[in-house]
């Protein structure tokens, strides 16, 4: 991703989130920031690419528990750190890292973060398929899964702010499975759909939307067996895990499996 610095000299970066932050550039690929703080520090500033980050809400991603006295020395000492890793993935690249009134800046674009780059092909999948184009979904969350090769955010500061920043892109990942399945089943790609269902349903087995859109995707395949399967799992897992029975829609789709009135 081609990019121009404040002083308008031409370089290149890519800064990758998932799977553990990275930052990679035409001299090297992949410098990873030394230290957890340092890989926070890059995840927190990344997630909101181009906007100045408040040194407090830094300091909260930074510290898990009460901050030290010297959390806003640390915090530069952190930047600092983080500056030396962005030079050594191209000299030059130290300058997106600003220092602009009380915080600081990483100035990329969104489409340099992999993350925000999946978040933006799933957002304009999502509103292909509320428009009625399932092939224009399939096409943007295909792209969105393909740059989402893992679950999501790891090796992090497990602090407030990190750690809800970690479920909300984990439930994004999810998400964009489920409405590329919706997309294939429109398009009538039921094998495909089954196909990409089935290991998140093993991964996410009281996720009842997932396990509803394997159990359909399944019957129009003709395993009926296979179908109920899902069902009895997902009975199972929701009364140990929850203390609660699957909802209607798991319920009805069980219901016309078994014959059940």
């Amino acid at each position: 991703m081609s990019i121009r610095s404040t002083s308008h000299v031409r370089l290149e970066v890519d800064i990758r989130l998932l799977g553990g932050p990275a930052v990679s550039g035409p001299r090297a690929v992949d410098v990873v920031p030394g230290g957890v703080k340092s890989r926070t520090l890059l995840v927190a500033l990344a997630l909101d690419a181009g906007a100045a980050v408040s040194t407090e809400r830094l300091v909260d991603y930074l510290w898990e528990r009460e901050p030290p006295r010297s959390a806003l020395k640390n915090l530069q000492l952190y930047a600092s750190r983080l500056r030396r890793c962005l030079d050594t993935a191209n000299a030059g690249l130290s300058r997106l890292l600003a220092h602009v009134g009380h915080g600081y800046r990483l100035d990329v674009p969104a489409e340099a973060v992999d993350v925000l780059s999946a978040g933006g092909l799933l957002r304009r999948g999502v509103a292909a398929l509320r428009q009625g184009d399932p092939l224009g979904a399939v096409t943007s969350l295909t792209g969105a899964l393909a740059r989402w090769p893992v679950d999501g955010l790891v090796g992090l500061v497990p602090s407030a702010p990190a750690t809800a920043v970690v479920a909300l892109w984990r439930e994004r990942r999810i998400a964009a499975v489920e409405h590329l399945a919706t997309a294939q089943v429109a398009l009538g790609a039921w094998e495909e759909a089954a196909d990409l269902l089935a290991p998140h349903a093993s991964a996410h087995p009281t996720r009842e939307s997932l396990q509803v859109l394997l159990m359909r995707a399944l019957a129009h395949l003709g395993d009926r067996v296979g179908a109920i399967n899902v069902y009895r799992r997902l009975w199972r897992v929701l009364d140990a895990d929850l203390g609660i029975r699957p909802g209607g829609e798991a319920r009805a789709v069980f219901e016309g499996l078994s014959g059940n009135p």
